[in-house]
């Protein structure tokens, strides 16, 4: 079983600072969503509380270190999923 790269590549210069704001932003609008949505029985919060950890971990290098450490805990078939679940290409900057 080979080892997996980290879920959420570690970025050595960053975005910029508007563009980190904007994803901060989205991230906490999102993980605010997913406690509306854990609250809501008709509403299922979980794809909000995904994409919030990943909008965080891509506004911030010490959030990405966190997700990718979470990340490593999980066993093998799960770390599998989430790769084939997650958008080709997303990373770009």
């Amino acid at each position: 079983m080979s080892d997996l790269p980290d879920l959420l590549p570690e970025r050595d210069s960053g975005y910029p600072t508007w563009k980190r704001t904007a994803l901060f932003t989205l991230g906490c609008v999102c993980m605010v969503l997913g406690v509306i949505g854990w609250l809501v029985p008709v509403v299922t919060g979980v794809p909000f509380y995904i994409a919030g950890l990943v909008l965080l971990g891509l506004a911030s290098v010490r959030a990405a270190r966190a997700i990718n450490l979470l990340e490593r805990r999980l066993p093998h078939r799960a770390r599998l999923l989430l790769r084939r679940a997650m958008p080709r290409g997303g990373n770009t900057e």
